[in-house]
Protein backbone atom coordinates (compact mmCIF):
# COMPACT_ATOMS: atom_id res chain seq x y z
CA UNK A 1 0.00 0.00 0.00
CA UNK A 2 1.23 3.53 -0.58
CA UNK A 3 0.68 5.40 2.97
CA UNK A 4 0.99 8.83 4.19
CA UNK A 5 1.98 8.30 8.23
CA UNK A 6 1.12 11.95 9.68
CA UNK A 7 2.69 12.98 13.41
CA UNK A 8 5.16 14.70 15.14
CA UNK A 9 9.00 14.09 15.78
CA UNK A 10 9.63 18.08 14.31
CA UNK A 11 7.17 19.17 17.40
CA UNK A 12 8.19 16.95 20.58
CA UNK A 13 11.60 15.95 19.35
CA UNK A 14 12.67 13.71 22.07
CA UNK A 15 13.91 10.05 22.11
CA UNK A 16 10.50 8.68 23.47
CA UNK A 17 8.06 10.75 21.57
CA UNK A 18 9.92 9.36 18.44
CA UNK A 19 9.65 5.77 19.21
CA UNK A 20 5.79 6.30 19.86
CA UNK A 21 6.01 7.56 15.73
CA UNK A 22 9.16 5.55 14.87
CA UNK A 23 7.75 1.70 15.45
CA UNK A 24 4.94 2.86 13.19
CA UNK A 25 6.98 3.86 10.22
CA UNK A 26 9.53 1.19 10.68
CA UNK A 27 6.90 -1.42 11.36
CA UNK A 28 4.90 -0.35 7.96
CA UNK A 29 8.63 0.00 6.15
CA UNK A 30 9.00 -3.74 7.28
CA UNK A 31 5.61 -5.17 6.17
CA UNK A 32 6.54 -3.60 2.82
CA UNK A 33 4.56 -0.52 2.54
CA UNK A 34 5.15 2.47 0.47
CA UNK A 35 5.93 5.28 3.23
CA UNK A 36 5.63 9.29 3.30
CA UNK A 37 5.68 11.19 6.65
CA UNK A 38 4.13 13.72 6.96
CA UNK A 39 3.79 16.65 9.72
CA UNK A 40 1.91 20.06 10.25
CA UNK A 41 2.94 22.28 13.02
CA UNK A 42 -0.41 24.04 12.91
CA UNK A 43 -1.79 22.43 16.72
CA UNK A 44 1.78 21.57 17.93
CA UNK A 45 4.31 23.96 17.08
CA UNK A 46 7.90 22.92 16.80
CA UNK A 47 9.68 22.64 20.39
CA UNK A 48 13.93 22.68 21.03
CA UNK A 49 14.37 21.12 24.23
CA UNK A 50 17.47 22.24 24.64
CA UNK A 51 16.21 25.98 24.94
CA UNK A 52 12.46 25.20 26.33
CA UNK A 53 11.08 27.22 22.89
CA UNK A 54 8.73 26.55 20.70
CA UNK A 55 8.00 28.14 16.88
CA UNK A 56 11.81 27.66 16.00
CA UNK A 57 11.90 24.53 13.69
CA UNK A 58 15.45 24.31 13.03
CA UNK A 59 16.33 21.92 15.96
CA UNK A 60 13.52 19.53 15.15
CA UNK A 61 14.04 19.49 11.27
CA UNK A 62 17.76 18.67 11.92
CA UNK A 63 16.87 15.96 14.73
CA UNK A 64 14.12 14.05 12.54
CA UNK A 65 17.01 14.01 9.33
CA UNK A 66 18.87 12.76 11.98
CA UNK A 67 17.25 10.14 13.48
CA UNK A 68 15.70 8.68 9.86
CA UNK A 69 19.47 8.60 8.91
CA UNK A 70 20.39 6.66 12.33
CA UNK A 71 17.73 3.96 11.28
CA UNK A 72 18.29 3.86 7.88
CA UNK A 73 14.97 5.25 6.12
CA UNK A 74 17.33 8.62 4.83
CA UNK A 75 15.59 7.91 1.35
CA UNK A 76 11.87 7.81 2.88
CA UNK A 77 10.10 10.72 1.96
CA UNK A 78 8.83 13.67 4.44
CA UNK A 79 6.90 16.62 4.60
CA UNK A 80 6.99 19.27 7.49
CA UNK A 81 4.92 22.95 7.22
CA UNK A 82 4.65 25.45 10.09
CA UNK A 83 3.65 28.54 8.94
CA UNK A 84 6.49 29.71 6.01
CA UNK A 85 8.50 27.22 6.82
CA UNK A 86 8.30 24.30 4.46
CA UNK A 87 10.92 20.89 4.82
CA UNK A 88 10.91 17.80 2.76
CA UNK A 89 9.39 17.72 -0.12
CA UNK A 90 7.43 20.33 -1.68
CA UNK A 91 3.37 20.81 -0.50
CA UNK A 92 2.56 20.29 -4.37
CA UNK A 93 4.22 17.22 -3.85
CA UNK A 94 2.69 16.01 -0.45
CA UNK A 95 -0.20 16.67 -1.95
CA UNK A 96 0.03 14.57 -4.91
CA UNK A 97 1.28 11.77 -2.85
CA UNK A 98 -2.30 11.93 -0.69
CA UNK A 99 -3.88 12.07 -3.70
CA UNK A 100 -2.22 8.48 -4.82
CA UNK A 101 -2.16 7.01 -1.32
CA UNK A 102 -4.12 4.38 -0.54
CA UNK A 103 -4.47 5.11 3.16
CA UNK A 104 -3.54 8.52 5.53
CA UNK A 105 -2.99 7.25 9.27
CA UNK A 106 -2.97 10.27 11.56
CA UNK A 107 -1.29 9.44 14.91
CA UNK A 108 -2.65 10.94 17.98
CA UNK A 109 -4.81 13.54 15.96
CA UNK A 110 -3.04 16.56 15.51
CA UNK A 111 -2.63 17.00 11.63
CA UNK A 112 -5.11 19.50 10.52
CA UNK A 113 -6.47 18.62 7.00
CA UNK A 114 -8.12 21.58 5.32
CA UNK A 115 -5.46 22.22 3.24
CA UNK A 116 -4.53 18.82 2.29
CA UNK A 117 -5.93 16.80 -0.11
CA UNK A 118 -6.94 13.15 1.13
CA UNK A 119 -7.12 9.75 0.08
CA UNK A 120 -10.11 7.86 -0.17
CA UNK A 121 -9.17 6.07 3.13
CA UNK A 122 -8.30 8.01 6.47
CA UNK A 123 -7.77 6.83 9.85
CA UNK A 124 -6.86 8.63 13.10
CA UNK A 125 -5.50 6.73 15.98
CA UNK A 126 -6.62 8.52 19.35
CA UNK A 127 -3.61 7.62 21.41
CA UNK A 128 -5.38 9.35 24.80
CA UNK A 129 -8.59 7.76 25.51
CA UNK A 130 -10.41 9.00 28.18
CA UNK A 131 -9.67 13.11 27.42
CA UNK A 132 -10.12 12.36 24.18
CA UNK A 133 -14.18 10.82 24.21
CA UNK A 134 -14.57 13.51 27.46
CA UNK A 135 -13.19 16.65 25.24
CA UNK A 136 -15.49 15.46 22.28
CA UNK A 137 -18.63 15.78 24.88
CA UNK A 138 -17.58 19.76 25.26
CA UNK A 139 -15.85 20.26 21.88
CA UNK A 140 -17.83 19.91 18.45
CA UNK A 141 -15.10 21.15 16.83
CA UNK A 142 -12.97 18.48 18.09
CA UNK A 143 -15.71 15.78 17.28
CA UNK A 144 -15.89 17.02 14.01
CA UNK A 145 -12.46 16.43 13.42
CA UNK A 146 -12.73 12.74 14.72
CA UNK A 147 -15.72 12.10 12.33
CA UNK A 148 -14.10 13.14 8.99
CA UNK A 149 -11.83 10.34 9.09
CA UNK A 150 -13.08 7.50 7.33
CA UNK A 151 -11.86 5.36 10.57
CA UNK A 152 -11.21 5.73 13.97
CA UNK A 153 -8.40 3.58 16.14
CA UNK A 154 -8.03 3.89 19.57
CA UNK A 155 -5.64 2.64 22.34
CA UNK A 156 -8.66 2.39 24.27
CA UNK A 157 -9.17 -0.96 23.81
CA UNK A 158 -12.42 -1.32 26.49
CA UNK A 159 -13.49 1.56 25.19
CA UNK A 160 -17.54 0.78 23.37
CA UNK A 161 -17.91 -2.39 25.73
CA UNK A 162 -19.49 -3.52 28.89
CA UNK A 163 -16.28 -2.23 30.91
CA UNK A 164 -15.69 1.17 30.18
CA UNK A 165 -18.27 3.81 30.59
CA UNK A 166 -17.08 6.13 28.00
CA UNK A 167 -19.22 7.67 25.72
CA UNK A 168 -18.51 6.90 21.89
CA UNK A 169 -20.18 9.27 20.20
CA UNK A 170 -21.49 7.27 17.29
CA UNK A 171 -17.96 6.30 16.53
CA UNK A 172 -16.87 2.40 15.60
CA UNK A 173 -14.04 2.71 17.43
CA UNK A 174 -10.87 -0.05 16.56
CA UNK A 175 -9.31 -1.15 19.57
CA UNK A 176 -5.47 -1.18 18.97
CA UNK A 177 -2.02 -0.99 20.17
CA UNK A 178 1.27 0.91 20.10
CA UNK A 179 3.24 -1.57 17.45
CA UNK A 180 6.76 -2.06 19.01
CA UNK A 181 9.23 -2.73 16.02
CA UNK A 182 11.25 -6.25 17.93
CA UNK A 183 14.00 -5.95 16.12
CA UNK A 184 14.96 -2.80 16.94
CA UNK A 185 14.12 -4.04 20.38
CA UNK A 186 16.23 -6.94 21.45
CA UNK A 187 15.81 -8.48 25.18
CA UNK A 188 19.20 -8.48 27.10
CA UNK A 189 19.84 -10.14 30.33
CA UNK A 190 18.52 -8.23 33.67
CA UNK A 191 21.41 -6.78 35.31
CA UNK A 192 20.40 -4.20 37.48
CA UNK A 193 18.21 -3.89 40.05
CA UNK A 194 16.72 -0.05 39.88
CA UNK A 195 13.16 0.21 38.60
CA UNK A 196 12.81 2.91 36.56
CA UNK A 197 10.47 5.28 34.45
CA UNK A 198 10.00 8.40 32.04
CA UNK A 199 7.69 11.11 31.86
CA UNK A 200 6.25 14.31 33.06
CA UNK A 201 5.28 15.29 36.51
CA UNK A 202 1.99 17.41 35.50
CA UNK A 203 0.54 18.67 32.47
CA UNK A 204 -1.21 21.04 30.91
CA UNK A 205 -4.29 22.49 33.02
CA UNK A 206 -6.65 22.83 29.91
CA UNK A 207 -6.47 18.71 29.60
CA UNK A 208 -8.58 18.70 33.12
CA UNK A 209 -12.31 17.08 32.75
CA UNK A 210 -15.29 15.99 34.57
CA UNK A 211 -16.97 12.85 34.17
CA UNK A 212 -19.43 11.21 36.85
CA UNK A 213 -19.43 13.82 39.37
CA UNK A 214 -15.69 13.97 39.20
CA UNK A 215 -12.73 15.75 38.33
CA UNK A 216 -10.10 14.17 36.55
CA UNK A 217 -6.56 15.87 35.83
CA UNK A 218 -3.93 14.79 32.79
CA UNK A 219 -1.43 14.37 36.08
CA UNK A 220 0.89 11.86 37.27
CA UNK A 221 1.60 14.00 40.47
CA UNK A 222 -1.58 12.94 42.39
CA UNK A 223 -0.44 9.28 41.81
CA UNK A 224 2.42 9.38 42.57
CA UNK A 225 2.10 11.11 45.79
CA UNK A 226 0.28 7.77 46.79
CA UNK A 227 3.36 6.11 46.57
CA UNK A 228 5.48 8.27 48.67
CA UNK A 229 6.68 5.69 51.11
CA UNK A 230 7.23 2.60 48.82
CA UNK A 231 11.17 1.96 48.76
CA UNK A 232 10.47 0.94 52.15
CA UNK A 233 8.36 -1.54 51.36
CA UNK A 234 11.31 -3.10 48.33
CA UNK A 235 14.91 -4.11 48.14
CA UNK A 236 14.69 -2.40 44.85
CA UNK A 237 16.23 0.25 43.90
CA UNK A 238 13.39 3.50 42.74
CA UNK A 239 14.19 5.70 40.15
CA UNK A 240 12.38 7.79 38.16
CA UNK A 241 13.29 10.76 35.56
CA UNK A 242 10.37 12.69 35.34
CA UNK A 243 10.49 16.16 33.82
CA UNK A 244 8.77 19.26 36.09
CA UNK A 245 8.70 17.64 39.64
CA UNK A 246 8.55 20.58 42.05
CA UNK A 247 11.83 21.31 43.97
CA UNK A 248 10.08 20.56 47.25
CA UNK A 249 8.36 17.02 46.43
CA UNK A 250 11.54 16.22 44.94
CA UNK A 251 13.31 16.63 48.36
CA UNK A 252 10.23 14.55 50.45
CA UNK A 253 10.65 11.69 47.73
CA UNK A 254 14.18 11.63 48.24
CA UNK A 255 13.75 11.35 51.86
CA UNK A 256 11.72 8.37 51.63
CA UNK A 257 14.63 7.23 49.19
CA UNK A 258 13.51 7.80 45.76
CA UNK A 259 16.19 8.29 43.34
CA UNK A 260 15.56 10.91 39.93
CA UNK A 261 17.38 10.90 36.70
CA UNK A 262 17.58 13.27 33.94
CA UNK A 263 14.70 13.37 32.11
CA UNK A 264 16.03 14.84 28.80
CA UNK A 265 19.18 13.32 29.39
CA UNK A 266 17.51 9.82 29.73
CA UNK A 267 15.43 10.71 26.14
CA UNK A 268 17.39 13.12 24.26
CA UNK A 269 17.32 10.92 21.22
CA UNK A 270 15.69 7.57 20.16
CA UNK A 271 19.07 5.96 21.03
CA UNK A 272 19.61 7.28 24.41
CA UNK A 273 15.77 6.39 25.41
CA UNK A 274 16.43 2.64 24.70
CA UNK A 275 19.61 2.52 26.78
CA UNK A 276 18.41 4.09 29.59
CA UNK A 277 15.16 1.15 29.20
CA UNK A 278 17.81 -1.75 28.31
CA UNK A 279 19.76 -0.52 31.35
CA UNK A 280 16.89 -0.77 33.88
CA UNK A 281 15.78 -3.86 35.86
CA UNK A 282 12.19 -2.82 34.68
CA UNK A 283 9.70 -0.51 34.79
CA UNK A 284 7.90 0.68 38.21
CA UNK A 285 5.27 3.78 36.91
CA UNK A 286 1.85 5.43 37.47
CA UNK A 287 -1.07 6.28 35.66
CA UNK A 288 -2.27 10.09 34.69
CA UNK A 289 -4.83 10.69 37.58
CA UNK A 290 -7.68 10.58 34.13
CA UNK A 291 -6.66 6.93 33.21
CA UNK A 292 -6.56 5.42 36.34
CA UNK A 293 -9.85 7.29 37.38
CA UNK A 294 -11.77 6.31 34.18
CA UNK A 295 -11.08 2.34 32.59
CA UNK A 296 -10.49 2.30 28.87
CA UNK A 297 -7.98 -0.56 28.65
CA UNK A 298 -5.15 2.05 27.87
CA UNK A 299 -1.97 1.14 27.97
CA UNK A 300 1.31 3.07 27.65
CA UNK A 301 3.39 3.17 24.84
CA UNK A 302 6.77 3.80 26.66
CA UNK A 303 5.81 0.88 29.40
CA UNK A 304 5.14 -1.70 25.57
CA UNK A 305 9.26 -0.98 24.93
CA UNK A 306 10.08 -2.08 28.44
CA UNK A 307 8.33 -5.36 28.00
CA UNK A 308 9.49 -6.03 24.74
CA UNK A 309 13.14 -4.95 26.14
CA UNK A 310 12.29 -7.96 28.16
CA UNK A 311 11.89 -5.71 31.35
CA UNK A 312 9.28 -6.55 33.87
CA UNK A 313 6.79 -3.75 33.95
CA UNK A 314 4.57 -2.60 37.30
CA UNK A 315 2.17 -0.03 36.52
CA UNK A 316 -1.02 1.28 37.95
CA UNK A 317 -4.55 -0.11 36.38
CA UNK A 318 -6.42 1.43 33.85
CA UNK A 319 -8.78 -0.88 32.46
CA UNK A 320 -5.29 -3.08 30.40
CA UNK A 321 -5.95 -5.90 32.89
CA UNK A 322 -8.73 -6.73 31.31
CA UNK A 323 -6.78 -7.94 28.17
CA UNK A 324 -3.35 -8.22 28.90
CA UNK A 325 -1.95 -11.37 30.86
CA UNK A 326 -0.88 -9.88 34.43
CA UNK A 327 1.18 -11.72 37.11
CA UNK A 328 3.98 -12.34 35.75
CA UNK A 329 6.11 -10.11 33.85
CA UNK A 330 3.43 -7.54 33.66
CA UNK A 331 1.72 -6.49 37.14
CA UNK A 332 -1.45 -3.90 37.68
CA UNK A 333 -1.59 -2.39 40.97
CA UNK A 334 -4.50 -0.39 42.31
CA UNK A 335 -2.86 0.99 45.95
CA UNK A 336 0.45 0.90 47.75
CA UNK A 337 -0.02 -2.28 49.26
CA UNK A 338 -0.92 -4.35 45.41
CA UNK A 339 2.73 -2.41 44.03
CA UNK A 340 4.61 -3.54 47.28
CA UNK A 341 3.41 -7.33 46.61
CA UNK A 342 4.16 -6.84 42.84
CA UNK A 343 7.82 -5.64 43.30
CA UNK A 344 8.60 -7.85 46.00
CA UNK A 345 7.27 -10.57 42.95
CA UNK A 346 9.66 -8.86 40.57
CA UNK A 347 12.69 -9.20 43.49
CA UNK A 348 12.10 -12.78 43.61
CA UNK A 349 13.16 -14.15 40.15
CA UNK A 350 13.62 -10.99 37.70
CA UNK A 351 14.61 -12.76 35.29
CA UNK A 352 11.91 -15.07 34.77
CA UNK A 353 9.60 -11.61 34.94
CA UNK A 354 11.59 -10.21 32.15
CA UNK A 355 11.30 -13.43 29.70
CA UNK A 356 7.58 -13.34 30.48
CA UNK A 357 7.79 -9.07 29.52
CA UNK A 358 9.67 -10.45 26.33
CA UNK A 359 7.01 -13.07 25.59
CA UNK A 360 3.92 -10.49 25.99
CA UNK A 361 5.18 -7.56 23.85
CA UNK A 362 5.59 -10.60 21.26
CA UNK A 363 2.22 -11.50 21.17
CA UNK A 364 0.81 -8.17 21.97
CA UNK A 365 3.00 -5.34 20.66
CA UNK A 366 4.73 -6.81 17.48
CA UNK A 367 4.33 -4.00 15.28
CA UNK A 368 3.74 -7.04 12.24
CA UNK A 369 0.61 -8.27 14.11
CA UNK A 370 -0.60 -5.14 15.47
CA UNK A 371 -0.03 -3.10 11.81
CA UNK A 372 -1.39 -6.23 10.00
CA UNK A 373 -4.62 -6.31 12.27
CA UNK A 374 -5.06 -2.14 11.86
CA UNK A 375 -4.80 -2.12 7.92
CA UNK A 376 -6.76 -5.25 7.73
CA UNK A 377 -9.99 -3.23 9.49
CA UNK A 378 -9.31 -0.45 7.60
CA UNK A 379 -9.26 -2.08 3.99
Amino acid sequence: MKIILAGYIVGYPLGGMTWHHLNYLLGLLELGHDVTYLEDGAFLPPFDPTTGNTGDARYGLNYLKQTFADYGIANVPWHYRFGDVVGGVSIEEINRRLREADLLICVSGITPLDWYDRPRRTLVIDTDPVFTQLRMSQDASFLSYYKSFTHAATFGRLIGTADSPLPTHGIGWIPTNQPIVKNHWPATPIASRALTTIGKWEHTADRTVDFGGRHFGSTKATEWLKLLKLPSSTDLEMRMAMADVPQQTRMAFEKQGWHFDDPVAASRTPAEFAKFIQRSGGEFTVAKEIYAGVPSGWFSDRSACYLMSGRPVVTQASGFEKWLPCGEGLFSFQNLDDASAALREVSSAPQKHGDTARRIAEKYFDSSSVLSELLTRVA
